[in-house]
């Protein structure tokens, strides 16, 4: 017999500028969710922050602004009846790029923690950031549609 699982993380933004002058303006939105597709029991899935399935999002604001880039992880998705799946993100699950062509695959900002708050420019044409993780299904997982809350903070620092 063969069981399989699927799983998403769901992004929820929240959301902070301090310290904003008049005529700053921000946005962040989810370009992507992190999809981790079919998952099978016992069988770790990995999807890295440079391959279709990794979270997405886009910071919009005045180019040269100063902002610092947070996450709030967590360490499990369940479903809505309470099984629960583990998640672990690693110490380079998370990269940036400001540049005026960002690039998934090779951004210029590569291999972040995503447990250490980053401080960072905007660009011309904003900032993309991109997150990998992975999935730790157990041998005897309860097959449904996993889902969990990310939470990305982004705060203006005034520089």
């Amino acid at each position: 017999m063969r069981l399989t699982l699927r799983i998403a993380l769901i992004v929820t933004l929240s959301t902070l500028f301090v310290g904003m002058e008049p005529g700053d303006t921000q946005t962040v939105s989810v370009v992507n969710n992190l999809e981790f597709g079919d998952v099978f029991p016992g069988v770790p899935k990995s999807i890295d922050k440079a391959q279709t399935g990794a979270a997405e999002f886009s910071v919009s604001g005045n180019a040269g602004d100063e902002i610092t880039v947070e996450f709030i992880l967590p360490d499990y998705m369940s479903t809505t009846s309470g099984h629960s799946m583990r998640l672990v993100f690693g110490s380079a699950d998370l990269a940036m790029d400001s540049s005026a062509s960002p690039n998934q695959s090779a951004p210029l900002n590569d291999d972040l923690n995503p447990y250490i708050v980053q401080t960072y420019g905007i660009g011309a044409n904003g900032l993309s950031v991109w997150l990998g993780g992975k999935a730790v299904p157990k041998l005897v997982q309860q097959p449904g549609n996993y889902s969990a809350d990310i939470t990305i903070t982004i705060t203006y620092t005034g520089n």
